[in-house]
């Protein structure tokens, strides 16, 4: 049995996943890979828990660029921590990387956190099977979001800064708004989980429409990206209300 199984779901043909050039640069040979074509990335990731081998799961996109050491690193991780986030860097110096990608860093010290990301993660099967997989009626935006509250009350999440991943954030300003726009139709359905009512759903997306803030600031051009940032999100989560 390998010691790590690494899960990528994707629907691109396997010679097309940039993530595998990167993992078969890394010395480390303890591992399989589940590449994973299902519909939706939860439930194609749900399909990779099922069919690992390995006791510790990771978590990689299929345009993830893990660095050398990673998956070593990431086992010895796994054998104190049961679950794992590392540090995700978009890989240009743009907009994105000064000034949209904040949550992707938790900062150079390692620590316990509230939040992972699905492009640089490890989790111990044990988890799952105490809190229960990706949730599928996310079919992808924000189901991290949800896990990481799940996991939260089984397992703490540990940081390490040093597990570290290139994986862009976004590929142009209009691939941005569209990325926005497609997370933010799964929000209604994390707001109704959450128990909160239809009205109390659309005072949020009024009051996010409507604040001043989300539209000015300085410099000129981010807070014009973050202005239409805002729109996005907002015609996402009306969107996803009818849904």
């Amino acid at each position: 049995m390998p010691e790590l199984s690494v899960i990528i779901p994707t629907v691109k043909p396997r010679d097309e996943v940039e993530c595998l050039e990167y993992l078969d640069r890394d010395s480390y040979d303890d591992y399989e890979v589940c590449l994973q074509s299902e519909a939706g990335a939860t439930v194609a990731r749900n399909a990779g828990i099922e069919r690992a081998s390995a006791d510790k799961l990771v978590f990689l996109d299929d345009d993830s660029r893990p660095r050398e050491g990673y998956l070593a690193r990431m086992a010895r991780l796994l054998d104190e921590e049961s679950v794992v986030a590392g540090r995700t860097v978009h890989p240009r110096d743009d907009i994105f990387r000064k000034h949209f990608t904040n949550h992707y860093d938790f900062g150079d010290n390692p620590r316990y956190v509230t939040r992972f990301w699905s492009c640089n993660m490890g989790i111990r099967r044990a988890v799952f099977e105490e809190v229960g997989g990706w949730d599928e009626g996310i079919t992808w935006g924000h189901e991290e979001v949800e896990l990481a509250e799940r996991v939260l009350e089984a397992e703490p999440i540990y940081y390490d800064p040093e597990l570290v991943v290139d994986h862009p954030y976004a590929e142009s300003i209009s691939d941005y708004l569209h990325k926005l726009y497609r997370q933010e139709t799964q929000r209604p359905y994390l707001w109704r989980k959450e128990g909160y009512s239809r009205r109390r759903q659309w005072l949020m997306i009024a009051r996010s429409s409507l604040n001043p803030t989300n539209y000015v600031g300085f410099p000129l051009v981010p807070s014009l990206v973050r202005g239409a940032g805002t729109v996005a999100q907002n015609l996402g989560r009306i969107n996803g209300m009818f849904r």
